[in-house]
C-alpha cells in the first residue's frame, strides 16, 4: 500500500465519521455513506478496477468515469439543497402569515370601537412598530 492510498483511505474514513455525525438520525443516509466509503476504499486499493468498469460502460479511463460520477453527484447535491431551501422558505412564509394575522386580530380587539371616519380611530405615530419608523438606509 502506497502512502497516497493510506492518506485517501484515512480521509474517506474521516468523511464517513463526519457524515455519520451529521446524519445521526437518518439511517438511510448513514448507510449510503458507509456503502460509498467501502466502494471508495475498494477503488483506492484496486485502481485498475475503475478502468475495467469504465471500459464496460463505454468510457476509456476510470478517472473519467469518476469525474462524470462526481459531476452527477454534485448536481444531485445542489438540487437537494435547493429543494430543502424552497421547503424552508414556504414554511417560513406560513409562519409569518399566521403571526401577522394573529397580531392583526389582537390589535383590532384592543382598539376601542369608533366611527369609521373618526380621526381618533387612527393609531398614534408613537405606537407604530420600529419597522415602520424611518431609520438609516441599510443599502448604503
Amino acid at each position: 500500500m502506497t502512502s497516497i492510498q493510506l492518506l485517501l483511505i484515512t480521509l474517506t474514513l474521516l468523511g464517513v465519521m463526519f457524515g455519520s455525525f451529521v446524519f445521526r438520525s437518518r439511517l438511510l443516509y448513514r448507510s449510503l455513506a458507509v456503502l460509498f466509503a467501502i466502494a471508495a476504499c475498494w477503488f483506492i486499493l484496486f485502481p485498475d478496477l475503475t478502468t475495467k468498469i469504465a471500459n464496460v460502460l463505454g468510457v476509456r479511463r476510470g478517472a473519467d468515469l469518476l469525474l462524470y460520477l462526481s459531476v452527477l453527484a454534485g448536481i444531485h447535491g445542489f438540487l437537494l439543497l435547493y429543494w430543502r431551501t424552497r421547503r424552508l422558505e414556504e414554511k417560513l412564509t406560513e409562519i409569518i402569515r399566521a403571526i401577522t394575522i394573529r397580531n392583526a386580530q389582537e390589535f383590532k380587539a384592543d382598539q376601542p370601537r369608533s366611527k369609521e371616519g373618526d380621526l381618533n380611530s387612527r393609531v398614534p405615530a408613537h405606537e407604530l412598530s420600529e419597522v415602520n419608523q424611518p431609520g438609516p438606509n441599510p443599502q448604503r
